[in-house]
């Protein structure tokens, strides 16, 4: 779903679990609402993306992963607590994921998600998602955090 302003919501499962850009304008508060959103998972800090009053309309949890340009990777444990968090949040409804520009952070939620929860493939994980949200774009040593996991942990 875009907005004629850009602001685009791309749906991993229909009406259950959505990917996208910070919500930063109240339009973009609006969008989500019409859309069915009930429950935002922020991955960013508040100074990457300050949240437009989200409180008050949303269900909302922030969970911060690192930024590539930290030059660290996201801990095991710390992926772990957001799909924890994303699994809590989809008891209320439709849940939007974001962190600033929706190409690594977010996509690399709803890639762990898609293994552990979907028995996906990396591959097929990732081709799926690049195919709804062409955005996607998980840097190498996410994809590698994210094969060691499905080795180990979550098949």
């Amino acid at each position: 779903m875009t907005s004629p302003v850009g602001f685009r919501i791309d749906w991993v499962l229909v009406n259950e679990l959505a990917i996208g850009h910070a919500p930063r304008q109240e339009r973009h508060l609006v969008l989500l609402k019409a859309a069915g959103v009930r429950a935002i998972l922020s991955l960013c800090s508040a100074e990457e993306a300050p949240p437009p009053g989200l409180r008050a309309r949303f269900r909302c949890e922030r969970l911060v992963l690192p930024a590539h340009g930290s030059g660290r990777l996201p801990l095991a444990i710390k992926l772990e607590e957001a799909l924890k968090l994303l699994t809590l949040l989809k008891l209320a409804g439709p849940v939007y994921v974001h962190c600033v520009a929706a190409m690594e952070r977010s996509p690399l939620l709803y890639l762990a998600w898609l293994i552990r929860e979907r028995r996906l493939s990396i591959e097929q994980a990732l081709a799926y998602l690049m195919h709804i949200h062409p955005g996607a774009n998980p840097l190498p040593g996410q994809l590698a955090l994210l094969r060691r996991l499905s080795q180990n942990f979550w098949r």
